[in-house]
């Protein structure tokens, strides 16, 4: 019997333990904020996309999970997330110069300084359906912030604002896309049509599109099927072991449609 049927909940190993390794992604299951699952990155990747646990406290009664790791406000996701824009503040480490940044959860002006962005913009992403939330309340939530921004190396490049191209024309900043509805794999779930969305419009085929805060895999998904790669990390075991079976599902579609 495993631990995970027996109900226990397990921290991942100092280092993290790589689940999935393959020439389109690798998935971790490790802490995002342990500093030898940061330096294990990449450097010079090309996207950073992620969906950190941003204070609301969801407990999801699914089989008995517990509280969602990090979602009770008490971590600062935002600073973490700047050690993997820029590990120790390195001109020269970690997500790649002008490169982009989409963080849910969060307005443009939160990002700015921690990731050391020049260019922000606040998108909305409009879900849709309703959440069901504090039914108490007269109206209910159908749309989430989504943070983008230009992440520059350098504090004159910052201060001016600059940007980067995106790898497509300009869009509009509301994104319609209807949230997953029934038998979600995990409370905070993202349609992957959404992320492969933002994959497409701030990366090119080959680009390594990373997640620290990796949930049930969306984004690794949408990166593997847009053509892109992904590296994966996520704290809960069950979690990571989703991400493991739907990104190897995604190489095997991504496999059969570079074949067609």
């Amino acid at each position: 019997m495993t631990d995970l049927q027996l109900g226990l909940t397990l921290s991942p190993p100092s280092g993290g333990k790589v689940l999935h390794t393959s020439n389109r992604a690798t998935v971790i299951w490790g802490d995002c904020r342990d500093p030898q699952v940061i330096v294990s990155v990449p450097d010079g990747y090309g996207l950073l996309c992620t969906d950190p646990p941003y204070g609301i406290s969801h407990r999801s009664n699914w089989a008995g999970r517990p509280e969602i790791a990090g979602d009770d406000g008490s971590i600062d996701w935002l600073t973490v997330l700047g050690e993997w824009a820029a590990p120790g503040g390195s001109h020269e480490r970690g997500l790649a110069n002008s490169r982009h940044a989409y963080i849910f959860g969060y307005n443009h002006h939160d990002i700015a300084q921690p990731l050391r962005c020049g260019a922000t913009a606040s998108l909305i992403w409009d879900k849709v359906l309703m959440n069901q939330g504090n039914l108490a309340a007269g109206w209910g939530t159908t749309h989430e912030p989504i943070a983008f921004g230009v992440h520059r190396k350098r504090p004159s490049d910052r201060a001016s604002s600059r940007g980067g191209l995106a790898a497509r024309l300009r869009k509009g900043s509301v994104l319609r896309y209807q949230r997953p509805n029934g038998n979600t794999r995990h409370p905070h779930e993202k349609p992957v049509p959404l992320l492969a969305d933002l994959i497409e419009s701030s990366t090119v085929r080959g680009d390594l599109v990373v997640d620290p805060c990796a949930g049930s895999g969306s984004t690794g998904v949408a990166a593997v099927l847009e053509g892109r790669r992904c590296f994966l990390v996520e704290v809960d075991q069950r979690s990571a072991e989703l991400c493991v079976d739907r990104v190897q599902l995604a190489e095997r579609l991504a496999d059969q449609m570079s074949a067609a």
